[in-house]
């Protein structure tokens, strides 16, 4: 029998070409859209995955989970922000929305799996399928994906996982598709960019900048507009290039510093989750810090739902809120998110 899947259509060219991948592979396939801003710019990426799916002749049903993604999303985004963390509302996302409630969604309406047009690989092994870094290492997606239900992966296809992007941005260009500008900016954000969108929907206290040994350099207009690693649009002058080391939201107080004060030997992570089931309290893992980060072998010690990660070589700007994930060479292993990090000894005496 012919398997039905149901593909995630986002208006966009990668999920635009999985569904035209999966057809002609002799697959039933449906679209799905979520809608989840009432904006001009949802609209019309509503409107692009009406024409794609026009095109290829296959039935879209539009999703209204716009309080849903406001509830689930943006809003622990925004509290997150204003308690001075630096959250990944994409990990979210993928949780909750695309492979929690946009699957079950998929399965109610009759699919057999969920389709997207993620660059990750979902494997089977003895033991059950388990999700894989993608081919294409510059495109991989797993970073964000950590976090989703162990199960969900039995119920779910990402078919560009095995492709290059640039073969996949060549073939759907064949096809006709158009191939929009690649962007990296959170969807609910869009083009209005970070600042202004902080501005509108958390509120600002202004406080210090200080230095690492809490000489004040000037003022801030809220640490919300602040990352850690962060260097330029600062204000202050150290001498030296300046970074934001660490965000006190509890004084309310941004503190910069040099460069070297943002590398950190070990991080204490919550809410950590497993893809494969840990066999002992102390493994030995590639951990990534952040999507673009290289992995480095970690040694991971369990406590409960929670893990101290002991970095071999120590990685830059770890930041609270931030997501580490653990691999085992190409396999994701699990993850959680930043709690607190600790300094080398040199720079937390300095």
């Amino acid at each position: 029998m012919t398997q039905r899947l149901g593909v995630a259509l986002s208006g966009g060219v990668d999920s635009a070409f999985t569904a035209s991948l999966l057809l002609s592979g002799g697959y039933s396939v449906f679209g799905l859209h979520l809608l989840m801003a009432r904006t001009p710019e949802a609209r019309l990426k509503e409107e692009h995955a009406r024409n794609i799916a026009s095109r290829l002749n296959i039935d879209l049903q539009v999703l209204d989970i716009v309080d849903a993604f406001s509830s689930r999303v943006v809003s622990p985004f925004c509290q997150e922000y204003a308690a001075g963390r630096t959250p990944n509302p994409c990990i979210t996302c993928n949780r909750d929305i695309k492979f929690g409630l946009l699957l079950r969604m998929a399965l109610d309406r009759g699919a057999d799996k969920l389709a997207t047009g993620h660059y990750s690989r979902i494997a089977e092994q003895p033991h059950g399928p388990v999700l894989q870094r993608a081919l294409d290492a510059r495109a991989d997606q797993s970073y964000f994906l950590y976090s989703i239900e162990r199960s969900a992966l039995s119920h779910v296809a990402m078919p560009l996982g095995t492709m290059l992007r640039t073969e996949v941005r060549f073939l759907a260009s064949q096809q006709g598709f158009v191939l929009g500008r690649s962007s990296q900016d959170i969807c609910f954000i869009g083009s209005q960019g970070y600042r202004s969108f902080l501005a509108k929907h958390v509120a600002a206290a202004a406080g210090d900048i200080v230095d690492i040994e809490g000489r004040v350099l000037g003022r801030h207009p809220g640490l919300h507009f602040f990352t850690i690693g962060q260097r330029h649009g600062l204000g202050v002058a150290l001498g030296t290039p300046a970074y934001v080391v660490y965000l006190d939201a509890h004084r309310n107080r941004l503190v910069v510093g040099e460069e070297h004060h943002l590398m950190r030997d070990t991080a204490t992570l919550h809410q950590v989750t497993w893809l494969v089931r840990p066999e002992s309290r102390e493994l030995l893992l590639q951990a990534r810090t952040r999507y673009r980060a290289r992995t480095s072998a970690a040694l991971v010690s369990l406590t409960g739902d929670v893990a101290t990660v002991h970095f071999q070589v120590p990685q830059k700007a770890v930041a609270p809120g931030q997501s580490v994930v653990f691999y085992d060479k190409d396999t994701v292993v699990g993850g959680g998110i930043v709690a607190k990090t600790h300094a080398r000894a040199r720079d937390a005496e300095s």
